[in-house]
């Protein structure tokens, strides 16, 4: 490491890799964002567009993340996101305005794409350097477990945190990301086999035939489209769902509850994924997935319509358990592509399969900010939740590419 590093066992670089991986998502903000937003001038409309530019910052710099970790360091691209992320969330708690939350969204875009794809790619290849790379399922799953256990305490914290403290909330969420950096810091080089462009050839030209292979490989390709629109309306579904509460009435205090239940769903199905996955075929997870689409897409239609009250809440809990449900099929698919690719491929594919979470994302939250301010909060909510169906397509490619395997 150096002469002002410690020497760090690839047993402890793992557990760093973790803790790294909680306190960058010790995300106590999450609950009350939009709220948090609000309060700094921002409209909901202005929020999910807000969120479209950050995805923007994230699919631009996807790539030549994960093509850079690929080329030099992915423990230099790590710091890098890292570091980003701590400059960002200062500049959140100091800003005010459109443009200032753009700006410190902007860069929490660059801060995620770089840290996203190349988080997944130093742990296969730390567990690779171990001769452990078969456990990468397990691991990985391990990993996303320390993220869901520090989203699941923030998440509850944060809306009793944010009643007391207002805008000082930023200030624990900056001391996360600052040891989250020193994780990252102390994580040793890992001297991976480094991709080399043949001669004549640029960059520009390595990266594309990377992408190239990504997109003409159909388990590849459909296994990097079906998360990535996944995400996008879960993500659509989360945002909507806080000034969703807000308007129904319900307690600040008890949205970090809500969110909370979710991120805790998250966590239990991050540890048992692997389990899961040994339990059930592939095919048979994603017909379960495809019955929850369908129960989703009429609880939304359904809760957004309905007086504050018990059915309310019950129908809540169940979309804020949908994420969850999201997050193994992420776990799962991830595992898929990186059996099926080399590790000088490694960074940029995962960066491929990023940009594409970044693209759809960015994708959802711009149509949200016309459908807003045209439908109102519950015309688009209702236009969103019918929308979630689109989800069959990509999900019928896959299971046509796992039949045919």
């Amino acid at each position: 490491m150096g002469k002002f590093w410690p020497t760090v066992s690839n047993k402890m670089a793992l557990r760093l890799l973790k803790w790294s991986e909680f306190f960058y998502y010790f995300l106590v903000i999450l609950p009350v964002i939009v709220v948090l937003y609000q309060n700094k001038g921002i409209t909901v409309g202005d929020f999910f567009l807000i969120q479209g530019i950050s995805a923007l910052a994230a699919f631009v710099l996807e790539i030549p993340s994960g093509y850079l970790s690929d080329c030099f360091s992915r423990r230099k691209v790590l710091i890098l996101g890292a570091a980003i992320y701590l400059f960002a969330n200062g500049w959140l708690y100091a800003g005010y305005g459109f443009w200032d939350i753009a700006f410190a969204e902007m860069l929490l875009g660059f801060a995620s794409a770089l840290f996203s794809g190349t988080k997944e790619s130093y742990t296969y290849d730390l567990l690779k350097r171990m001769g452990r790379e078969k456990e990468f399922l397990k691991e990985n799953s391990s990993l996303s477990s320390y993220c869901q256990a520090a989203s699941f305490i923030a998440s509850v914290i944060g809306g009793m945190l944010y009643a007391h403290i207002g805008n000082g909330i930023l200030v624990v969420e900056a001391v996360a990301a600052l040891i989250a950096l020193v994780c990252v810091l102390l994580l040793p080089e890992l001297g991976e086999v480094k991709r080399v462009r043949k001669k004549d050839t640029s960059a520009i030209a390595d990266i594309a035939s990377v992408v190239k292979m990504s997109v003409k490989n159909p388990a590849i390709k459909w296994f990097i489209l079906f998360p990535a629109i996944f995400g996008a309306f879960t993500k659509i579904l989360l945002w909507l769902f806080q000034p969703t509460m807000e308007q129904v009435g319900i307690a600040l205090s008890l949205f970090g509850v809500f969110v909370g239940f979710n991120q805790f769903m998250r966590l239990v199905f991050s540890k048992y994924a692997d389990a899961i996955f040994k339990r059930f075929a592939t095919s048979t997870l994603l017909k379960f997935i495809c019955a929850m689409i369908f129960l989703v897409f009429v609880a939304v239609v359904v809760c957004v319509n309905l007086p504050l009250g018990v059915w309310s809440y019950l129908l809540l809990v169940f979309i804020f358990l949908w994420p969850a449900i999201q997050k193994l099929c992420a776990l799962i698919f991830s595992a898929f592509i990186h059996e099926r690719i080399k590790s000088t491929e490694r960074g940029t594919v995962m960066s491929v399969s990023s940009m594409a979470v970044a693209f759809f994302g960015m994708l959802a939250m711009m149509i949200m900010k016309p459908l807003l301010d045209a439908f109102g909060l519950t015309g688009a909510t209702i236009i969103a939740g019918c929308a979630f169906l689109i989800m069959l397509w990509p999900l019928k490619k896959v299971l046509d590419i796992i039949k045919e395997k």
